[in-house]
């Protein structure tokens, strides 16, 4: 990946509305800003933050639709055995260019965790909200690899 690629898949998070439905509401969480709404739903769970995570096109590059299903099921599972609350998100460009990726609110996971799981699923990144502060971006290692490919670090 070149330097403006890295630019524009920064960019690509950062324009991503990340939606989940709950108590038949839809939420639309997106990074650097806040959704009272979410929040209060959130804390309601008593969950201290909660992070999307996806198993979808590994490392950012489009993957058959088949084996982005087979990742899905793997990450419910996994998700599944760790004993946390999760409800199903999309995350949907504002752009159109990428296709929407489906994947998991996972409510009681530290940061940590979740980006290590991320990373077990080849996930650059996940998005963290918690209440009273705005989404972040946390970047996964293999976010941080892709940098040093383009640094010339590799």
């Amino acid at each position: 990946m070149d330097l403006s690629g890295f630019i524009r898949l920064l960019e690509a998070y950062r324009d991503t509305r990340y939606l989940f439905a709950a108590d038949g509401i839809e939420h639309e969480v997106r990074i650097d800003r806040r959704n009272p709404q979410a929040e209060a739903w959130l804390a309601g769970r008593g969950a201290a933050g909660a992070g999307f995570i996806s198993a979808d096109n590994p490392r950012s590059q489009l993957a058959p639709a088949a084996d982005n299903e087979a990742a899905r099921q793997r990450l419910a599972e996994a998700v599944r055995r760790r004993g946390v609350d999760a409800v199903p998100h999309t995350g949907a460009g504002t752009d159109g260019e990428w296709p929407s990726e489906h994947g998991l609110l996972v409510l009681g996971l530290p940061v940590a965790e979740l980006t290590a799981l991320a990373e077990e699923f080849g996930q650059n990144a996940i998005v963290w909200f918690a209440p009273g502060q705005p989404a972040r971006l946390v970047p996964t290692r293999l976010l941080f690899e892709a940098l040093g490919a383009v640094a010339g670090t590799d």
